[in-house]
């Protein structure tokens, strides 16, 4: 009689059946790396050999100027004219020439301010793009001055009545609940 053994099949079965456990994750879930997002509180875009980046408004409110900022890049390293750009918004119009490989910093670059701009801030603002004469619109983000970091770029300056309605509390302050301390006011 002989006797063989059975563990290097059971082993190679175990190993087949650990593997699909561990590739079934990614063959059936949403996949967060694989998703393009503009990782900041404006919009992104494309048009044409261009990629509009980081598009936003920062104005005071609804009616009154506001500064756009972003990028815009010429995507197409190997082209042999540059890009004709207009941004429409609230009717006022900017022109650029975007030569290819580069960017149009439009916070650093050129200081862009709408005169009255239609949507107010928390909510989206329509943008006309015309590339070498062809045309597209996107909405952008218009923010205020609630975000420290975009009060400089408020074209009337930062009030502080903006930010009177926030106010901190249990779930706002360092930890949560676990490190407020209602009496301390030193926060």
């Amino acid at each position: 009689m002989k006797f063989t053994s059975s563990a290097p099949r059971a082993a190679a079965a175990a190993a087949l059946v650990g593997g699909l456990a561990l590739t079934g994750c990614s063959a059936i879930n949403y996949q967060a790396t694989t998703h393009v997002y503009s990782g900041s509180d404006g919009t992104m875009f494309d048009a044409e050999n261009l990629a509009l980046r980081h598009i936003m408004f920062v104005a005071g409110e609804a009616g009154g100027p506001a500064r756009l900022t972003g990028l815009i890049s010429h995507t197409d390293a190997s082209a042999e004219d540059p890009a004709e750009v207009t941004l429409e918004a609230a009717g006022d119009t900017f022109e650029f020439t975007v030569e290819p490989g580069s960017s149009v910093n439009l916070e650093h670059d050129e200081e862009l301010i709408v005169s009255a701009i239609e949507a107010g801030p928390g909510a989206i603002q329509e943008v006309t793009v015309i590339v070498n004469g062809n045309q597209e619109t996107f909405n952008a983000t218009v923010l205020d001055g609630t975000i420290a970091e975009y009060r400089d770029l408020l074209p009337e300056g930062f009030d502080e009545s903006m930010a009177e309605h926030l106010e901190h509390g249990p779930d706002t302050w360092g930890g949560g609940a676990a490190h407020y301390d209602a009496d301390d006011d030193s926060h």
